[in-house]
């Protein structure tokens, strides 16, 4: 799936998941295919983190940007990490692997930092909605030694 048509489908989730009607026209500009949201009061939005940040608070939900400067500070981190390093710098392959939620033991360890942001995540009020938690067990089943 191109990273083009991945974005925007992101961005249609993103939607579905903060409660908004939908109904928003994505496109994609230039050769790096950066998606862009036509608006009615303006110009287009660029960028996948900029329409991000806009329907987060386009639904009042302004806490999931973060709180303090801190808070704001990880959170554009983290979007550009999934701008960075998943569409830009990584395979189909690692990217289905970084982004599924079914993850083996091995494979959190692996992704640590990734595993705890996802489940940091889980716990905002509304993100989860309907769905279970995803556990994220510290268990060593198996030691180095051999």
């Amino acid at each position: 799936m191109a990273a083009a048509v991945r974005g925007a489908e992101e961005l249609e989730l993103l939607e579905r998941l903060l409660g908004l009607p939908g109904g928003n026209k994505y496109g994609v500009q230039g050769e790096r295919k950066v998606p862009v949201l036509q608006t009615n009061n303006g110009p287009g939005l660029r960028g996948l983190m900029t329409i991000a940040a806009h329907l987060v608070r386009q639904a009042r939900k302004d806490q999931l940007l973060g709180s303090t400067a801190e808070e704001k500070a990880v959170v554009q981190q983290w979007l550009e990490y999934r701008v960075t390093r998943v569409n830009g710098g990584s395979s189909k392959e690692d990217t289905r692997t970084i982004l599924k939620a079914d993850l083996t033991v091995q494979e959190k360890e692996k992704y640590l930092n990734v595993s705890r942001w996802f489940n940091h995540i889980q716990h905002y009020p509304g993100v989860r909605q309907h769905l279970s938690d995803v556990v994220f067990i510290k268990n060593r089943l198996y030691t180095n030694a051999h």
